[in-house]
């Protein structure tokens, strides 16, 4: 995962690069590009492990808790979606 992230943030940033050189993009527009793309890899890269140390130090009760919530969000959002495209027909 890592070494997509990497691979993908060098050719936006040489893209990025290249549209500098041809005037294509203004250098303001530019580093916030760049911000962006930065931004966008770290969190690609630290999110996914703070959740999974996150996960493992909580207990299996807490854990099963949270995979219960989430279940019931998902079908409660799935069940009034459902409703909603339903009544456009």
């Amino acid at each position: 995962m890592a070494g997509l992230v990497e691979a993908l943030a060098t050719f936006a940033i040489i893209l990025t690069a290249f549209g500098l050189m041809l005037g294509i993009l203004k250098p303001a527009d530019a580093f916030k590009r760049i911000g962006l793309i930065l931004g966008t890899v770290i969190a690609l890269l630290i999110v996914p492990q703070i959740a999974a140390c996150t996960w493992s130090a909580i207990p299996l009760w807490q854990q099963l808790a949270l995979i219960v919530i989430g279940s019931v969000i998902l079908l409660a959002f799935t069940a009034r979606h459902g409703k909603r495209s339903r009544l456009r027909e």
